[in-house]
Order: C-alpha cells, then sequence, then structure tokens
C-alpha cells in the first residue's frame, strides 16, 4: 500500500479534526512546525515514552514535543507537583516559594548569579538581547545562519534563507524569515557562519564597536559544534568586550549543567526554556548580578518606588503550577539519567547507522548526547549551507512512513528517560523495514 493511502487508512478522526480546525485556524494550526501534508496526526493522550492518538493508534514517541518531555509523559512525581500546587491555586498575583526553589536549582546547575523566568523560550531570547543591549549600549546583535530563537524580528533572519540570497558562505547575507519584519531590523543583526572559527571571527572583529552581543545555540538544531568552535567564539567575543549568550532552550538537556558544561565553555548569558518547566509553558534567562544589573531596581525608602532601567513584567512570568513541576522535574535529573540517556541515543544512531549501510543513499546519522539525527544527503551536515543539501522529500516520506508504522520521528528526534532498549529495538526494525520499502 502506497504511504499515503496508509497514512489516510490509519487516521480518518485526526483528517476529520483537521477539516473541522481549518474552519477557525490559519491552516489548521497554532504551531507552523506541527503542520505536515496532508493532514497532522491528532494526539490523545502520552504515557510514559508512547503516544495514543485520536484514532487509537500507538506509536513510540521520539520527539518528546519536540524535545520538552525529557521524563516522558506524564511522569508521576512532576503530575504530583502539578496537582498540589493547583489544590493551592492557579495564579496568585504574587511571588510564590517555587519560584525562589527553582531559580536556586537552575543556578546551581549552571554557576550563574541571578535569574528571570518568562513564559516560554521565545520570551526568554527576546529579554536576553534587550538586556544585552541595554547593559553594552549598543543595539547590533551577531546571530548564525540557521539558527531559530523564536519567531520574533531581531533574529526571525536567516533562519532558512533561500541560498540563492543567503549571499557568501562565509559572510552571510542578513535575509529576514517572514514578511512582516522591518527592515530596519536588518540593520542589527549580523549573520555569522554556526561552524567557521576563521569567518565568524573575521565578522566579530568587524563589528566589535557596535555589537551588543552574539547569540546561538551551542548546538544547533541537530548540529554539534566543531570541536574548537565555541572556544575560539569565547576568546573572541570576550577580547573585544561583546556579551554572549547561549540559547540553551534545546540544549540544556545535554547535562545537568546544559551544553556549556558539556563542552566546558561559559557564555556571559543563557537562556532556558522546555525541560526546565516538567512540560509547562516556561523560559528564563540568567547570568551575572552584573550583567543583570538593568533589571535591578534601585533601592528606595517606602513608599517611594523607583524604575529599573529596564523593566520586564508578564501575567504568567514563574507561573507557580509550572514552577512546582518544574522542581519536580530537576529533581529527577541527576547525572545517572543523563549518562544513561546518552547510552540509549547511541544505541540509535548506531542502529540506523548500521541500517543504512550499503544501500545506495545518500546520508548522515549525527547527533550528541540524547539527540540522534538522519540528513539525506550526502555531504557532511555542519552548517545550515550542508544541511540545506537535504532531499526534503525523501525526509517527509521516511518520517510518514515511520509514523505508519508506529513511531512518532517528526522534527529534532531525542531519546528521554524512559526510552527503553526495547522501544529502541522496535523503533529500528520499524526503521529497517522503511528502509527496505522506500530505497527502491
Amino acid at each position: 500500500m502506497d504511504i499515503l493511502d496508509n497514512y489516510l487508512k490509519l487516521n480518518p478522526r485526526s483528517k476529520s479534526l483537521y477539516e473541522r480546525a481549518c474552519r477557525s485556524l490559519p491552516s489548521g494550526c497554532t504551531r507552523n512546525v506541527l503542520y505536515t501534508s496532508p493532514f497532522p496526526i491528532y494526539m490523545a493522550r502520552g504515557e510514559k515514552s508512547r503516544l495514543y492518538d485520536v484514532d487509537g493508534n500507538e506509536r513510540i514517541d521520539f520527539n518528546f514535543n519536540n524535545t520538552t518531555l525529557i521524563l516522558g509523559h506524564n511522569h508521576p512525581k512532576v503530575l504530583k507537583a502539578a496537582r498540589e500546587q493547583l489544590e493551592r491555586g492557579t495564579v496568585l498575583g504574587a511571588p510564590t516559594e517555587p519560584e525562589v526553589a527553582l531559580a536556586e536549582e537552575i543556578l546551581r546547575r549552571l554557576g550563574a548569579e541571578r535569574l528571570r523566568f518568562t513564559p516560554s523560550g521565545t520570551e526568554a531570547n527576546i529579554q536576553a538581547i534587550r538586556l544585552a543591549r541595554s547593559y553594552m549600549g549598543r543595539e547590533k546583535i551577531a546571530k548564525c545562519e540557521g539558527a531559530y530563537h523564536g519567531s520574533w524580528d531581531a533574529v526571525d533572519i536567516s533562519v532558512a534563507p533561500p541560498l540563492d540570497k543567503a549571499g557568501p558562505r562565509k559572510a552571510p547575507v542578513a535575509v529576514p524569515q517572514n514578511e512582516g519584519v522591518p527592515k530596519g531590523v536588518l540593520g542589527n543583526t549580523v549573520v555569522i557562519p554556526f561552524n567557521d572559527s576563521e569567518a565568524t571571527e573575521k565578522i566579530i572583529m568587524k563589528h566589535r564597536d557596535e555589537l551588543a552581543a552574539v547569540i546561538l545555540e551551542p548546538v544547533q538544531r541537530d548540529m554539534p559544534p566543531k570541536p574548537g568552535f565555541l572556544k575560539v567564539l569565547r576568546e573572541v567575543t570576550e577580547r573585544y568586550g561583546i556579551l554572549l549568550i547561549f540559547d540553551e532552550v534545546i540544549s540544556f538537556r545535554l547535562s545537568p549543567g546544559g551544553a556549556q558544561k558539556f563542552y566546558g565553555v561559559k557564555p556571559d548569558i543563557t537562556t532556558l526554556g522546555k525541560i526546565i518547566g516538567g512540560g509547562f509553558p516556561v523560559g528564563a534567562y540568567a547570568s551575572t548580578e552584573e550583567v543583570m544589573k538593568p533589571l535591578m531596581i534601585p533601592g528606595s525608602e517606602f513608599p517611594v518606588v523607583k524604575q529599573a532601567r529596564l523593566g520586564f513584567s508578564g501575567t504568567f512570568n514563574a507561573h507557580p503550577i509550572t514552577m512546582a513541576a518544574g522542581i519536580a522535574a530537576m529533581k529527577e535529573l541527576k547525572t545517572k539519567v543523563y549518562v544513561e540517556m546518552d547510552k540509549t541515543a547511541e544505541a540509535m544512531r548506531e542502529g540506523i547507522t548500521s541500517l543504512l549501510e550499503g544501500r545506495k543513499m545518500g546520508y548522515q546519522v549525527s547527533g550528541v548526547g540524547s539527540f540522534f539525527h538522519i540528513e539525506w544527503t550526502k555531504e557532511e551536515v555542519v552548517d545550515y549551507r550542508s544541511a540545506a543539501t537535504e532531499d526534503r522529500k525523501m525526509s517527509r516520506r521516511f518520517s510518514t512512513d515511520l509514523m505508519n508504522r508506529g513511531v512518532f520521528m517528526w522534527g529534532h528526534p531525542n531519546v528521554s528517560a524512559v526510552t527503553t532498549s526495547e522501544d529502541v529495538k522496535i523503533a529500528l526494525e520499524a526503521i529497517g523495514r522503511s528502509l527496505d520499502s522506500i530505497a527502491p
């Protein structure tokens, strides 16, 4: 049976729900990343490493809400903490103790001094860049070509630019990712190539007196940094007095202290999201007391309240239920959990490589820590330009076929603390059958 025919046969209720959704939502979807043709699968519930959709299909999850659910679905201790907080109140319009406790735990892991919570990783990046601009008194920032830091003006640039408009590989041109980005924003965003130390150093040196910060994902989407790249970036930014921001919204799952501890490179500001909320919406940014000074409210005598240089508020910042769930999640994430996840992901990487060897298909199997990924290209994938050579039709066909075979492997494939050796075995068997079917 054809892949698409099988997909349609397995998911009639999802198809119906999508048609209904199209009558109220643009393209029937609120998160563009979840849209897929001919329609996305509508999930009903999750349990540990399994997902169950509205048509009753069971699938092994290797997406975990784009790396969010590091403890898997419905972890009992996270649910218990969330329920207990829910009984005390949803939002209380005042600070709560869980906010302080989660901040203390994250700062301990990072070795940072001050932290602010936000409702999402996108807002963490927005505020971190504004903080850098305020602290430095400069407006320009630099970001890596191909990096995603949220859908907002300053960084919605050169995320996936057409190669004919992207400029030279070693000196990328700032290209708006979507319409609606003001032209004036382009002049304040410098684009650098990921994993090219020499070219990046030259670009930063050229703009050294204008840059407030350089922001990057230490592991960009599914691409690990080349040996020495992060250290060169740290040395260059320190040399010219530019703040270095690590967007660890995704990569914080690499170790108890994130990618910065994993690679031994400390940024000036760290942005977070995903796993620190235990499955609830969350973001945060952390730094030193010195860099956080623009956020400090000057001391004053009652009843006068002075204004901080930089003000941020939000009705759902440090949401009590998120804070409680986040504390429960962090307590479970001990060193041995990361070690076991790394072993599980390595089994996936090795297994997939073994299944692909000898086949006349262009591919690259990559990943680090709990991440694994297949790029359908013959070119070694080290940056956006090499990743853009991937056969996207093949990628979509493969993922859809795996969905039909009970394996959910969209987006950024990863394993969680509850992914078992049996899950790996079943998934690799499904991948092997899929390759046998698709290769011809």
